[in-house]
């Protein structure tokens, strides 16, 4: 990827295309964390630390069952939320990043409520 100096930071920001999808990212390293700022042009407030098993989903903005949806199979698989972080919208739509103690073996009940469904293990 390129790397660009922040206006605000010593620090440089990654930006990636990744290799076979439609996905653009940016981000930066906090300490020797990886961590998300943009995805596909909706910003993050905070950044997204990237570690460990990661569940990536994009929906409409207007779609309130998603996470309703995704806390309910996590309590069923019995893995716990760690982290969520919710992006901008952009087109009608939000992603949002999810760190998980364990990744979810089936995704099909959230791949109902969501545009796109995902998952990462850093």
């Amino acid at each position: 990827g390129d790397v660009a100096p922040e206006p605000d930071s010593s620090t440089g920001l990654l930006q990636l295309s990744l290799q076979g999808t439609p996905h653009r990212v940016a981000g930066t390293v906090q300490g020797s964390t990886p961590v998300l700022r943009e995805l596909n042009g909706a910003t993050f407030k905070q950044p997204v630390p990237l570690a460990g098993p990661i569940l990536i989903y994009r929906a409409k903005a207007t779609e309130p069952n998603a996470l309703p949806t995704l806390a309910g199979l996590l309590g069923k698989a019995g893995i716990q939320l760690q982290s969520y972080h919710s992006s901008s919208t952009v087109a009608g739509e939000k992603w949002s990043v999810v760190g998980l103690s364990a990744p979810l073996s089936n995704l099909s009940e959230l791949k109902a409520q969501a545009t796109e469904v995902f998952q990462l293990h850093l």
